[in-house]
């Protein structure tokens, strides 16, 4: 397949913007694992929360991956948000039904512009940890009343144990 002008002028515009740099491309365009969309709230839907979804990009035709891009109504998810979204996806729900969507939301703040540090993306273990972090947070508040000193105190036991144990570890799954 050709690599079309618009598709061309697109990727050499975005080449020094996270996440398009990073995210896997061929010759005719990106081709990333997954993308994130996310609903936005219409006016007149009063109960109706913004929700983020990933998209398998084998799922659709490279022509629709390379619109929903461009378009702006899909983020190409770079590989490391790509290896928890496939954890979280299959493994994850088993743990907590609503651990993805809530990681997909911070992917989410994690991706835009103002919230990267000069324009940097954040480390892979940076993301493991917040990812992970939210499971914590909920099993923390389960056992214990939130904010008292158990709670605290079985949060800065998680964070020290998880900044030790990245050291031997590097993949999503055996660290949560």
């Amino acid at each position: 397949m050709k690599l079309s002008s618009v598709v061309a002028t697109f990727m050499t515009s975005k080449e020094d913007v996270y996440p398009y740099n990073d995210a896997p491309y061929t010759r005719s365009g990106y081709y990333p694992k997954w993308l994130l969309a996310s609903s936005r709230y219409k006016q007149g839907q009063i109960w109706r929360q913004d929700g983020y979804y990933v998209i398998k990009c084998s799922c659709l035709s490279h022509q629709n991956v390379q619109t929903l891009i461009m378009d702006g109504d899909g983020l190409p998810l770079p590989a490391v948000f790509s290896e928890v979204v496939d954890s979280l996806e299959c493994w994850g729900v088993t743990v907590w039904s609503n651990w993805l969507q809530k990681s997909l939301k911070l992917m989410h703040e994690h991706l835009k512009q103002d919230n990267m540090y000069g324009g940097v993306a954040p480390c892979k273990m940076r993301v493991f940890h917040d990812c992970i972090l939210l499971a914590v947070h909920k099993k923390a508040e389960l056992q214990f009343v939130r904010a008292s000193a158990e709670n605290i105190m079985v949060l800065e036991n998680w964070n020290t144990y998880f900044w030790v144990r990245c050291w031997e570890e590097y993949d999503f799954f055996y660290l949560a």
